[in-house]
Order: C-alpha cells, then structure tokens, then sequence
C-alpha cells in the first residue's frame, strides 16, 4: 500500500543565501632584529667603528608592485625633522643628539654643507646600501627612498656606513647618545 503526503513537492522547493565578505588589501611592516643598531664613533675623526644595520620584514596579500618609503628624522629645537638629504649625490641620514637637542639651523648647515662648528649636535653618516627592494630611488626634494617590493614576504635591509659627513663632525660635539629613527611606510607621508 502506498501513501502520498505531498512530501515530495516541498522537497522540490529550495533556496540558497550567498555570503560574501571583502578581504582589504593588507600589508604588515615590522622590525626585524638587526645585528648592529648602535655604533660608537672612533677617537677625534667621527667615523664609526662598524656600519649600522636595521631590517624590516614586510609581508603582503597583493599580487605585484607595492610601493613603500623609507625616511629618517631627528628632533631639533623646532619638533620632528627629516634627517635625511644629499649631498655631493651621496645620501646620508643625520642623527642628532638626544640629551642637547640640536637647534633646527644645525641640521639645517649639516644638510646644506655649512661648517662642522654650525652643526653642534648633529653628524651625518651616508646610506651605503638597501637590499630587499626591486627598485630604489632616492626622492630628493622629499628627502625621502622610494622603495618597489614585489615579493608577498620581503625584508628590506638598509646599511649606514662608517665614514662621517665631514662637514657634520666636529672634535667639540657634546657627547652622549646620538639618535635618528628610520621609517619604512607604505603611506606616502
């Protein structure tokens, strides 16, 4: 014997609800432990002892080309400046000193050549190299690197040599701790 309750007509009946959700594009910059972040400048010549190294580990969720940028900058007498300029087509970052903040004028005739004595509290050491990046262009009137990572997981490795901006260094510098803080950014700031 055989019943039909209809069953099989509302089986027929479906529906179905989509859900979607947005995943933004996403980038992590961090700092990486770097073998050198801290130098100490050799007697009466202001060069250092070894170069300065710092990394950055970037990882990403896009596919090609993410543009990044790389700045340094000290505080002055005037607030948070950029330290970083050229000179002479060589890049240097000036760090400046952390217990007699530097006056605004001295960073200012350290980046523009003036005489060591006009720069008490500021020295400038040259960018010697970044690895990590396709391309690296140095944007001079932004004093600032512009840096093209195409890998979703790079690190960016940047080196601070050892021979001093002669016209940074001078034997009567106060002495103490000298600071520049790098940035790398994907905010073009």
């Amino acid at each position: 014997m055989f019943f039909n309750l209809g069953i099989a007509d509302a089986a027929q009946d479906s529906a179905s609800a989509e859900f979607n959700i947005i995943l933004p594009e996403f980038i992590k910059i961090m700092p990486v432990t770097s073998p050198v972040l801290t130098a100490t400048i050799t007697d009466r010549t202001g060069n250092l002892h070894a170069p300065m190294v710092s990394r950055f580990r970037v990882i990403k969720n896009t596919r090609g080309t993410k543009t990044l940028y790389l700045k340094a900058n000290i505080t002055t007498d005037s607030g948070y400046e950029s330290a970083m300029f050229e000179q002479g087509g060589i890049v240097y970052i000036a760090f400046g000193n952390i217990a007699k903040i530097p006056t605004s004028s001295a960073l200012f005739n350290c980046k523009y050549g003036g005489l060591p004595k006009d720069s008490p509290s500021v020295v400038a050491y040259p960018v010697t190299s970044i690895s990590g990046a396709q391309n690296v262009r140095y944007l001079a009137g932004k004093e600032k690197y512009e840096l093209d990572v195409e890998e979703n997981d790079s690190q960016i490795t940047v080196v601070v040599g050892t021979n001093v901006n002669k016209t940074s260094f001078a034997a009567n510098d106060p002495r103490g701790f000298y600071q520049a803080v790098l940035s790398l950014t994907d905010s073009d700031i």
